[in-house]
């Protein structure tokens, strides 16, 4: 089983994006090693479906935080070390020496760099995997009734196999003397060559769990904890969007006896960014990952489906209200298949009239607060948020309000409980001016 969400989702969180700098993986991605960006890479493509391996992760990476410690090498040192370790020789003691042998007298005679970087490759090998020892000594130490104990056990057996002794032995000579590139290289690349590849796999995780721990320890993010499915609840306080400098945070608590969280609000109200916020959260959690917010709990859910930036399709000829249909459409095929979800639903039905968009907007809330699940609708029109109010129990309305100063609307981004009907659109257009404009009083 796998956690579920689509394409949509994601581009509306803005979850994935090596090259996107304002991506919340790139948030997080700020690893030393190669090997390292793409497993994390492929933790934000893989949420967890179980709560062992989402609290397990989580305590992990609260462990790694609370020690604070750093990989010992730069990325420059450590991708010579990885392209040394991956161009394995042969197991052949004769036929590795023969070869090391010809590529040496290569560069005696037409100055060719084979011998060289092989050389430097197998000497920075043994500097960083000698402070890697050291790293995983302190961790080590540390690591008792710890997840992370069976890893840190696992890296030092391997950095302590016997062979590498003499390697240990070597630290700080420069250029390594021929009869030591021979003996040393053959246990490197070739005697050893399997096992170093699992280090290095091991180090890439090592280099997430650190890099990870980092990033939330700056930021202030916390780790969530997940109950079982059977609970159905979201309960967050001090939430905020992770790549907003200096967020106002809000308290979002939506439960098995009230699903469906109805939020109003004005244009510019932060409707969109509460929602987001919130999504983002849900994600990050089910991975394991630290959250924007004060305090995270929550029980398990199957995916996620938002619909906030739905485009029109010109190709299939589909207006924007059509799309709109169809992403509903296909958010109702997957909750009627039991899935517990959670669900954002940012105004429905923007591209119709007011009056098809306040009688879809009840139907759609209506049915779906009788599914499981977690739910979060928002719109403009009160009039449907009244009209939900007084036949269904399941919502609870929430909004963002406007404070007016003279003719400038301000917002402060605090949730308030109830339904607004703050309307400032007419306000701010006549404050930019746009019908003097028009009318060539400007």
């Amino acid at each position: 089983m796998e956690f579920v969400t689509d394409k949509q989702t994601l581009d509306d969180l803005n979850i994935l994006g090596k090259y996107k700098n304002n991506s919340i993986f790139s948030l997080f991605n700020r690893t030393v090693t190669t090997g390292g960006s793409w497993l994390l890479e492929k933790m934000f493509q893989n949420p967890f479906t179980t709560t062992e391996d989402i609290n397990k992760r989580a305590k992990v990476f609260a462990f790694f935080q609370k020690i604070n410690v750093s990989l010992p090498f730069t990325a420059g040192e450590f991708e010579i070390v990885e392209n040394y370790i991956r161009n394995a020789e042969t197991k052949n003691r004769l036929v590795a020496a023969f070869n090391i042998s010809r590529s040496r007298l290569s560069n005696y005679i037409a100055n060719e760099k084979e011998y060289p970087v092989l050389r430097e490759g197998l000497e920075k090998s043994i500097a960083v995997f000698s402070k890697l020892k050291g790293l995983i000594k302190t961790i080590g130490e540390q690591s008792n009734d710890t997840p992370y104990r069976e890893k840190v056990k696992k890296i030092q057996d391997l950095l302590s196999n016997k062979h590498f002794d003499l390697a240990y032995g070597c630290i700080g000579i420069s250029p390594l003397p021929y009869k030591k590139v021979l003996q040393l290289d053959y246990i490197f690349r070739g005697l050893l060559n399997e096992q170093l590849e699992d280090l290095l796999k091991e180090l890439y995780e090592l280099d997430v769990y650190i890099t990870v721990s980092n990033v939330s320890k700056e930021n202030g993010f916390v780790y969530p904890q997940a109950e079982d499915k059977e609970e159905q609840y979201m309960n967050i306080k001090g939430l905020y969007h992770p790549s907003i400098p200096n967020a106002i945070a809000n308290d979002v608590h939506i439960g098995k006896e009230q699903n469906v969280f109805f939020l109003t609000g004005a244009n510019m109200a932060g409707k969109s960014t509460l929602m987001k916020s919130f999504g983002v959260a849900v994600y990050l959690a089910h991975m394991g990952f630290p959250v924007a917010a004060k305090e995270m709990t929550f029980s398990l859910h199957d995916g996620i489906y938002t619909s906030i930036n739905v485009p029109d399709d010109i190709t299939q000829g589909h207006s924007h209200f059509y799309a709109e249909v169809l992403r509903v459409k296909h958010v109702a095929e997957e909750v009627a298949t039991n899935k517990q979800l959670v669900v954002i639903f940012d105004e429905l039905f923007k591209g119709t009239n007011v009056k098809d968009a306040s009688d879809g907007t009840i139907a759609i809330v209506d049915a779906f607060s009788k599914r499981d699940g977690t739910f979060i609708i928002s719109t403009h029109i009160m009039e449907a948020g009244e009209s939900l109010r007084k036949s269904n129990d399941k919502l609870f309305f929430r909004y963002l309000p406007t404070v007016v100063k003279g003719r400038v609307p301000t917002y402060p981004y605090i949730l308030e409980d109830g339904i607004t009907d703050d309307r400032q659109g007419m306000m701010i257009i006549e404050n930019e001016g746009i019908i003097d404009i028009i009318n060539g009083n400007q």
